[in-house]
């Protein structure tokens, strides 16, 4: 099973990463969301924009490291980070909302912000947020290839 792992191209062993930590974001914004509506009451848009927040400061932390080992200094990443998070925060909670008016589903809402964000987010963040120096991209593809 190691070897077939190691065998993975790159940017699949890439993909695979932002998977699991997306997940295990998603996870914690689902979690935190239904426990900020449906605990504490707090309304739909309020609750979605608060638990979007921590776990997207949680994701930023592990796909830097974990997933994209980005060379770009943190101060850079954390600024497109944040324009990114601000897009996604509005958006999320746009649909959220919309779905908790309109249908009373504002768990369904999150679900279909997640998936449309989750195809966005990679290319953003692979080539804007955490881009690679072309020479480091370079050393790293070549030390994956001989394993």
């Amino acid at each position: 099973m190691n070897s077939l792992i190691e065998k993975a191209p790159p940017v699949l062993r890439q993909v695979v990463r932002y998977g699991l930590v997306g997940g295990s974001a998603f996870l914690l914004d689902f979690g935190m969301l239904w426990a900020l509506r449906s605990g504490l009451g707090l309304p739909a848009w309020l609750a979605a924009a608060f638990s979007y927040i921590v776990a997207t400061l949680y994701s930023f932390t592990l796909q830097r490291k974990f997933t994209f080992s980005a060379d770009l200094n943190v101060g850079n990443s954390a600024l497109r980070y944040g324009i990114l998070l601000v897009v996604n925060m509005v958006l999320t909670s746009a649909i959220v909302e919309a779905f908790d008016y309109f249908l009373d589903l504002y768990l369904v809402g999150k679900v279909v912000s997640t998936v449309a964000m989750t195809m966005w987010n990679f290319p953003i963040m692979k080539f804007w947020v955490y881009p690679q120096s072309k020479v480091s991209a370079a050393v790293k593809d070549a030390s994956e290839t001989k394993g």
